[in-house]
């Protein structure tokens, strides 16, 4: 059984058939303040630009200001830095809603290792876990940024099997958000065999997975390729390649465990409708 709930995501509009029960919400070093209807699934800092650190709430943070490059956060830099990144979530939430779910995002590889991260990221779980002891907390696989001199340290699939391995070791409750369409521009894959070989990879790891983003791409009036845009049609650019990768994404997470789903899709609410009908169409439910 393939069975998801799905998380609202921006004002996009679902189909009668996908039940809403949390929403994504934006909580970035910029963000001053959270609101929602729903229960909450916070995104944090993704460290894909630059950031202002201007408002009144960072300026409380000395270790999170001082921690970037050319105003692109540099995420887990040090257990003081998370520290302050598990009161920054605590302080900004505080007197509204427990967040649901908690999702963050890697270092770069140029000021930290797995290690450094693993010894950064338990500060933080402790602190969260105590103050929020139900609440989620999943790490999104990453590839692109503006930032210079380092990459993300989880953006290949072996850097995610590591990781698991460390979650493991030390008796960490993170889990995986597993975005299909980053880790296929990490491994550069653009052929059939590639799409089924690293959802077969991921399956090895699905234990992990807490949850699942998907979204397509479109081409630009250039000609360029446009990432979290249009839908899986799209992104493939042929039906029965995209039927190929459906039939390896259900087998992939066919195992009675229901996950989060983020459809990322930041063009027109008939993309994300698209997605939701060829996902249901290959036996997804949601619930």
């Amino acid at each position: 059984m393939n069975s998801f709930e799905m998380i609202k995501y921006h004002s996009q509009q679902y189909p009668n058939s996908v039940p809403l029960r949390t929403e994504e919400i934006a909580a970035h070093f910029d963000i001053q303040s959270v609101a929602g209807n729903l229960e909450w699934s916070l995104h944090t800092e993704y460290s894909y630009g630059k950031r202002n650190f201007d408002s009144k709430l960072i300026s409380k943070y000395p270790e999170i200001i001082e921690a970037q490059k050319d105003g692109v956060p540099q995420l887990w830099k040090n257990e003081s830095w998370a520290a302050e990144f598990a009161d920054f979530i605590i302080t900004l939430v505080a007197g509204r809603k427990t967040p649901k779910v908690i999702e963050i995002h890697p270092p770069f590889n140029d000021y930290t290792d797995l290690s450094g991260f693993i010894a950064s990221y338990s500060v933080f779980e402790s602190k969260i876990k105590e103050r929020f002891s139900e609440t989620e907390i999943l790490i999104e696989n990453r590839c692109g940024s503006v930032y210079r001199g380092g990459k993300f340290l989880i953006s290949k699939i072996q850097d995610v099997a590591a990781l698991c391995d460390e979650i493991d070791r030390n008796r960490l409750s993170l889990k995986i958000a597993f975005d299909v369409p980053q880790i296929y521009t990490a491994h550069n894959a653009s052929r059939e065999a590639e799409y089924i070989y690293l959802l077969e990879k991921a399956k090895t790891v699905r234990q992990y997975i807490g949850g699942v983003h998907l979204w397509g791409k479109s081409l630009s009036a250039t000609g360029r390729k446009v990432s979290h845009c249009g839908d899986l049609n799209t992104y493939f650019n042929d039906s029965a390649v995209k039927e190929v990768f459906l039939s390896a994404f259900c087998d992939c997470f066919n195992d009675g465990i229901t996950r989060k789903m983020v459809l990322e899709v930041n063009s027109g609410n008939e993309d994300l409708i698209s997605i939701v009908s060829d996902l249901q169409g290959s036996g997804v439910s949601f619930t």
